[in-house]
């Protein structure tokens, strides 16, 4: 069986708090991505995210809570989903690193390449950060603390016997594959970052912990598999890797891995070596979102400057919140989350822009023509300028430019509010002229169905009340092909006016 299926994933969140609006972030645009590709691709798209639950700072944070780490992670994962219910994220899997089957395929993994001799026993030694579960060698260090921006604690020396993943050996071929795919990792400035990496040297890592007891066994005993190992094989694990390579075969290789620029190394050069020494092929595409900051500062929950999607949703919407999130910034570059930015960007481009054009226009043909779409007339101004929709909306999500679709979309948004102002149905009901009242009528009406169809992968609430008030039935957008042809929209469909989809919003109410 071929691979025909479009997998993307997030990485899986550390279980040692709860969601932030950096975490969503990258959720909501890989549920975009996977929301697309079921409309366009006959449904085909699997979208896998999870949470990784084992190491030291775990079983720490259970036993202040006074918990087992089980214990501690079902409460917490709880909250995860629950989180992602309230986003509208429509995952296809989540997969959780205690999971028994994840656990035996990551044991397995570790075996086998054992077995081939690309893991191997060693002594290690050197500078250790319990709260990353990371070694740093001592040129890394910042005033003798861990170099990781998100935790600045003390290192100790520590030495022991360890299992060693011969990573070295596959500097060359990595070298190779960074040099014949130059897009493979993005931004351009995380394919130079890795790039130089490889090129200054590697070294083999440490795959095994005998210190940490909160994780996977090593199947020969005698310590715990390090967490990072565990972990990143859940893309391959999920996908039924080792015990059913029949999935893994409609699965693999991922199309797209979206991260945080902090785990770059791990996901471009650890990663893609753990899987050329188990002879599978390596993702199409790693990209590397930006950072969300506030005060200048990167979110992170050891900063202390989070802010929890909740606490957005409360004031503005689910879909505002999505919508402001990727119309910002490229998605590779960092931004400043804003009350201010989020009021300006709900009230100009959904409650006036587009609630508003929804709501008077159907409101028109209430009045006009007691909610019936009138017949199509005989030609369409709009009809060319829609018609190239399609193709640059998949255009900018084959490149991941969730910016740049956004505002290719909201360019025919306001192409419809010049429409209504340029034909004045108001003016035309009242000169009685019937024939151009109903041209102007049903050209915003199909108009405004394809901006419904178009965007549902960002938007899917909105979209399916824009899509129920045209008298429309099933998925926005279905049968993308099909769907997105000017002229689908049947004369005589009754319509309704919604309730307003974006009331407008004060900035006093927004500060609480």
């Amino acid at each position: 069986m071929q691979k025909d299926t479009y997998y993307v994933t997030t990485p899986l969140y550390y279980t040692n708090g709860t969601p932030h609006i950096g975490h969503a972030y990258s959720t909501i645009a890989a549920d975009v991505l996977a929301r697309f590709h079921r409309v366009t691709g006959n449904g085909r798209a699997h979208f896998l995210t999870g949470t990784d639950e084992h190491g030291q700072r775990i079983a720490d944070v259970a036993a202040a809570a006074q918990k087992t780490p089980k214990e501690f992670c079902d409460e917490i994962v709880g909250r995860w989903k629950e989180q992602w219910r309230e986003l509208d994220i429509a995952y296809d899997q989540f997969i959780r690193t205690t999971d028994p089957d994840h656990e035996a395929a990551v044991q397995r993994i570790f075996a086998m390449l054992r077995e081939r001799g690309d893991i191997g026993p060693g002594k290690y030694e050197g500078w250790y950060c319990r709260n990353d579960e990371t070694f740093w060698p001592a040129s890394k260090l910042i005033d003798g603390k861990c170099p990781n921006p998100e935790c600045g604690r003390p290192v100790e020396w520590v030495s022991e016997d360890a299992w060693f993943f011969k990573m070295s050996r596959y500097r060359d071929r990595l070298l190779d594959h960074f040099r014949s795919k130059p897009h493979w990792v993005r931004p351009q400035s995380a394919w130079n970052e890795m790039m130089a990496i490889l090129e200054s040297g590697l070294e083999d890592l440490c795959v095994s912990r005998t210190s940490v007891e909160w994780g996977i066994p090593l199947p020969q005993g005698g310590g715990t598999i390090y967490v990072w190992f565990d972990a990143i094989c859940n893309y391959i694990t999920a996908a039924g890797y080792p015990h059913d390579m029949v999935r893994v075969a409609r699965l693999w290789p991922a199309d797209v891995h979206l991260i945080g620029k902090e785990i770059l190394r791990f996901h471009t050069i650890i990663w893609p070596a753990i899987l050329m020494a188990l002879d599978l092929p390596l993702p199409e595409l790693v990209f590397a979102n930006g950072w969300i900051t506030t005060q200048g500062r990167k979110m992170s929950k050891s900063v202390g400057n989070i802010t929890r999607p909740g606490e957005l949703i409360d004031v503005f919407s689910v879909d505002s919140v999505r919508y402001a999130l990727l119309s910002q910034a490229p998605f590779g570059s960092d931004f400043t989350l804003s009350e201010e930015g989020l009021v300006r960007r709900h009230n100009a481009d959904l409650a006036n822009d587009l609630g508003n054009l929804v709501q008077r226009s159907l409101s028109m043909l209430a009045r006009y023509r007691q909610g019936a779409v009138p017949g199509r007339p005989q030609r369409s101004g709009l009809a060319a300028g829609f018609e190239t929709l399609p193709a640059s909306v998949k255009s900018a999500l084959d490149v991941l430019d969730f910016r740049g679709c956004l505002a290719t979309i909201w360019e025919s948004v306001g192409v419809l509010n010049r429409y209504v102002e340029e034909t004045k149905p108001w003016v035309l009901d009242k000169s009685g002229d019937a024939a151009a009242l109903d041209a102007a009528l049903y050209e915003v009406c199909e108009g405004i169905r394809w901006i419904a169809a178009l965007i549902y992968p960002f938007m899917p609430t909105t979209a399916g009340a824009i899509w129920q008030a045209l008298g429309q039935e099933g998925v926005p957008g279905q049968m993308w092909e099909e769907s997105l042809r000017w002229g689908v929209l049947l004369p005589q469909t009754i319509t309704n006016v919604p309730a307003p989809l974006f009331p407008r919003i004060e900035a006093a109410a927004a500060a609480g």
